[in-house]
């Protein structure tokens, strides 16, 4: 089973790219809280299956995309945590 899981991190990955960048206008119908939630949890779902699958070039290539998928997600949460302390940057 845990030779699968990079495969599988890979399509989550893949998943997330599409829905996001290629035909976001599939999530349209969708409210825009669950929207985020399901890009946030499909993210970091790919992130942790990329963490705990077999080693190997798959692992290494799914853990890359992923991780810098996860930098951004953390560097936006310091934004906005940065935006709400100490007020707009840059005004």
């Amino acid at each position: 089973m845990k030779k699968y899981l990079g495969l599988s991190s890979l399509i989550m990955i893949i998943t997330f790219i599409i829905l996001c960048f290629i035909v976001p206008q599939v999530l349209n119908p969708l409210p825009e809280s669950l929207d985020l939630l399901l890009l946030i949890f499909l993210l970091l779902d790919s992130f942790l299956t990329a963490i705990f699958s077999v080693k190997g070039r798959l692992k290494t290539i799914t853990l890359a995309i992923s991780s810098f998928g996860v930098l951004v997600l953390f560097g936006l949460f310091i934004m906005v945590i940065g935006i709400m302390l100490f007020g707009n940057f840059g005004t």
